[in-house]
């Protein structure tokens, strides 16, 4: 016995039916979005995601308007073509650092617990006051805030 579910029925001149699987500027905005975050997070640089989606959404915003004065409605094209640069949200004078905090973690080392450090969080702030913290492991803050260790020779 097979059952149907819905409604299987002819689109008519006032059906305004929506295409499934068709991303909206938004979609198509987080998917890069996305990528951008997670090339900053494996390069350990800070990314200011938070400053990223509002300004997006008042450029969207300010479009939408301006189609609507232009045309008395919102062209989709006109909201689909919106140029934004994400790179300007990594860049070091966007960033003032508040902390260095120490990570630890437990560990049994000839059948003592210890803790051993694995690395460092630094904490930023962006103009806007988001907070942003960037784990760097041991060898990667060493080679950026670190002392440089001299080589001996033998």
């Amino acid at each position: 016995m097979s059952e149907t579910i819905g409604i299987a029925r002819a689109k008519t001149s006032e059906d305004d039916f929506m295409s499934l699987g068709t991303k909206s500027a938004f979609d198509v905005f987080r998917e890069k979005l996305a990528l951008k975050v997670l090339e900053f997070t494996t390069a350990h640089k800070p990314f200011d995601e938070q400053c990223a989606r509002m300004d997006f959404r008042d450029i969207m915003e300010t479009s939408g308007k301006e189609s609507e004065r232009k045309y008395g409605y919102v062209r989709a094209e006109d909201v689909k073509t919106v140029k934004f640069d994400l790179d300007k949200y990594g860049d070091k004078d966007r960033f003032e650092k508040i902390g260095d905090d120490v990570d630890r973690q437990d560990r049994v080392m000839e059948g003592m617990r210890t803790q051993v450090i694995i690395g460092h969080t630094i904490k930023y702030v962006c103009k806007r006051g988001h907070g942003v913290s960037v784990f760097l492991p041991n060898d990667v803050w060493e080679e950026r805030f670190g002392e440089k260790k001299k080589e001996t020779k033998v």
